[in-house]
């Protein structure tokens, strides 16, 4: 049977469109099976990531045709999976939904409760004094997420509050929120409870 089937076997063109270089370690197992890979990688700092492993390309659009198979590996390229989707071309990765589902917390979690998932009670703020404020008039234990297209360099940031009362979150805010608020316009206050987080 393995042999029937390498036999049929027909080396396919990925590539492979990253902000950040996420999906190295599958590009390089894709191309040890014999297929041919290209990975654009957006972000400076990433750019030599993966070199002597992966061929790397500067433009990936310009790879477009060359490409069987294009895999975004990260959201922010919904608009443009989309687009390839619809001129028929396969496409691994988000979608506008997807993309906002990600981006907007309060979306996401209007879609798990459609579904019948139990979410954590949230509130949204888009003022860090505001946020401040709520939490030293309910205090307890809360999660603070940003919401919205975050910069890559505050990607990821999130703080998770230990006081049962708050006062860590409000410190956290309070020393942050000159820096914070020049780049994140929304973010979410999530009630803290115990087990594991599923995203």
């Amino acid at each position: 049977m393995n042999g029937e089937l390498l036999k049929n076997f027909s080396p396919k063109k990925f590539l492979f469109v990253s902000w950040e270089s996420l999906s190295g370690d599958l590009a390089w197992q894709i191309k040890k099976e014999g297929h041919e890979v290209k990975a654009y990688i957006k972000r400076t700092d990433d750019k030599d990531v993966y070199d002597g492993f992966l061929d790397k390309i500067d433009d990936w659009e310009k790879y477009i045709n060359w490409a069987d198979v294009i895999v975004f590996d990260d959201t922010g390229f919904g608009k443009e999976a989309d687009s390839l989707r619809q001129k028929g071309k396969l496409v691994v990765g988000g979608s506008v939904y997807t993309d906002k589902l990600e981006e907007d917390r309060e979306l996401g979690q209007t879609e798990m409760k459609k579904v019948g998932m139990v979410v954590s009670p949230s509130w949204n703020f888009s003022n860090f004094d505001e946020a401040v404020k709520f939490i030293k008039e309910n205090p307890g234990q809360y999660a603070w997420k940003p919401s919205g297209s975050i910069p890559s360099d505050l990607k990821g940031l999130l703080f998770l509050g230990k006081d049962e009362d708050g006062r860590d979150l409000i410190e956290v805010l309070e020393n942050n929120k000159n820096i914070w608020s020049k780049k994140i316009k929304n973010f979410q206050l999530q009630k803290l409870v115990q087990g594991v987080e599923v995203g």
